[in-house]
């Protein structure tokens, strides 16, 4: 028998976050079974039709999952930038590495959801989630004026545009581990598969290099 049905606002969220959790699981776990209703019902412990009153559809899932993990992103930068002691870049590339080890759908869905929100959800689905995105992302920017002023919203874009563009090349099959890979693929000279844990070391450097250039400057030219 389900549970009964959330009625005040930290129920709901609750209910919400628990059916968030199913379906990180599921994707951790089972991939192919995010893609089903019913198995996420059965993950999560709610009747197919209260799922329905949370989420109306997978889609609506997936980018919930991905603006989970984007806010406590937000949330872990904002927390750092907060306190008086100085901050240095590589702090900010740590949050980084960080939230991805604690979520394995932080940056595979962050890609995904792009197209979703293109061609699969509501056009005021995905206004509303940019519009909170965005919204927090001025705040996350205001945060880390503190110590870098030259930060903006559009430079904190190109690092994430670098983190997507990285993923999408050194670990586009991510559903395989490093070992997994066919022998012919990492005898290519110019194979850019590498294991995780290079990955994160790739992408830290990476992002400290580029906002160290991009900091230099005072405006968001080049």
């Amino acid at each position: 028998m389900p549970p009964p049905r959330a009625i005040n606002p930290e129920d709901k969220q609750r209910k919400r976050d628990s059916i968030l959790d199913a379906a990180s699981h599921l994707w951790s776990t089972q991939t192919d079974c995010i893609s089903s209703m019913d198995a996420l019902a059965q993950a999560s412990g709610v009747a197919k039709g209260t799922l329905y009153l949370y989420f109306r559809s997978k889609e609506e899932v997936l980018l919930g999952l991905h603006e989970r993990d984007v806010t406590n992103f937000f949330n872990q930068v904002i927390a750092r930038a907060q306190q008086p002691e100085p901050m240095q870049l590589e702090e900010l590339g740590d949050i980084v590495v960080a939230s991805i080890r604690r979520s394995p759908t932080f940056l595979p869905l962050s890609n995904l959801c792009t197209g979703l929100m293109e061609r699969q959800l509501p056009i005021a689905v995905s206004l509303e989630f940019k519009q909170r995105t965005f919204a927090h992302l001025d705040d996350v920017v205001s945060a880390l004026q503190q110590h870098f002023p030259t930060m903006t919203c559009m430079k904190m874009m190109q690092g994430y545009a670098l983190m997507l563009g990285l993923w999408q090349l050194l670990q586009q099959h991510g559903l395989l581990a490093h070992d997994e890979l066919p022998e012919e693929l990492l005898r290519l000279p110019c194979n850019a598969a590498v294991d995780s844990e290079r990955f994160l070391q790739i992408l830290h450097n990476a992002l400290c290099n580029l906002f160290t250039g991009l900091l230099a400057q005072k405006d968001d030219a080049a």
